[in-house]
């Protein structure tokens, strides 16, 4: 059985080095793959089983983002021995990027290449890469990194309901932002399964016209409770009182987009 293999940090540094004198390859697949040239033992092993992602994942064919809720829950169950821990690691979402995974890379986000250099590159960076500010980098940017958290997110709040949950979030970008960004909220499963079942019951009322969905209602209703938990633990309050006190920060939220 082989195993999941990871780039070293010195291949990781090679790599982001030489982005720009591969731009075709990132962009059309074209050229020389961008290997690590001079750098000593450039590929780890992980010695978890390998899976073969390249053979799971989907795009669509106008809307490859209409895949990313299947997709996030495919990486996850086939990567699932991961744990969170690893899953932090640049240089293993970096390698699946430009190894395994670079043709659902390039299909899923590199289709339109820009026309400035410096945007071309900072787009490769964002998502054959997993080096960013913090948590931000690898549960929202790199292309493969994500959709394991995406995953991973959905199967702690909502097993075997996971498409379920994914559909919610998933369904504006400005939503997953809010939620995922927020690490006091999305990394605490008590406090996002509190979070997770208010959605779900304005979604099954009013939809993705619910009034918690409009942009800066839902951004708000994140900040409220990211304040909220600086002073209290949260995941320490009983369940019911965790409720109250989510329900209460999503209805101040809602009347503050009426005023």
């Amino acid at each position: 059985m082989t195993h999941l293999l990871y780039y070293t940090e010195a291949a990781v540094d090679s790599l982001l080095g030489s982005i720009e004198k591969h731009l075709d390859w990132y962009y059309e697949g074209t050229g020389v793959p961008p290997i690590p040239v001079g750098v000593e033992r450039a590929i780890g092993d992980s010695h978890l089983d390998a899976v073969d992602l390249a053979g799971i994942l989907a795009t669509g064919e106008s809307r490859p983002s209409d895949q990313d809720a299947d997709n996030a829950v495919a990486v996850y169950s086939a990567l699932v021995a991961l744990r969170p821990q690893e899953a932090a690691d640049e240089r293993l979402w970096t390698h699946l990027c430009h190894v395994e995974c670079a043709g659902y890379v390039r299909a899923r986000w590199m289709r339109d290449r820009p026309s400035k250099a410096a945007d071309a590159i900072q787009n490769v960076k964002n998502h054959f890469f997993s080096r960013g500010s913090g948590a931000r980098s690898w549960m929202r940017d790199n292309a493969i990194g994500r959709l394991w958290w995406l995953g991973h997110i959905a199967n702690s709040v909502s097993p075997n309901r996971e498409l379920e949950f994914l559909e919610i979030l998933m369904h504006r970008q400005d939503i997953r932002s809010a939620l995922i960004e927020r690490p006091s909220v999305s990394m605490n499963r008590l406090v996002l399964a509190g979070v997770y079942k208010h959605m779900l019951e304005h979604w099954q009322r009013d939809g993705s016209d619910a009034p918690l969905f409009v942009r800066n209602t839902f951004r708000d209703w994140m900040i409220r409770l990211n304040r909220v938990g600086g002073v209290l633990l949260l995941d320490a309050l009983p369940e019911s009182e965790l409720a109250r006190v989510v329900k209460g920060q999503a209805k101040a939220a809602i009347e503050a987009g009426k005023a």
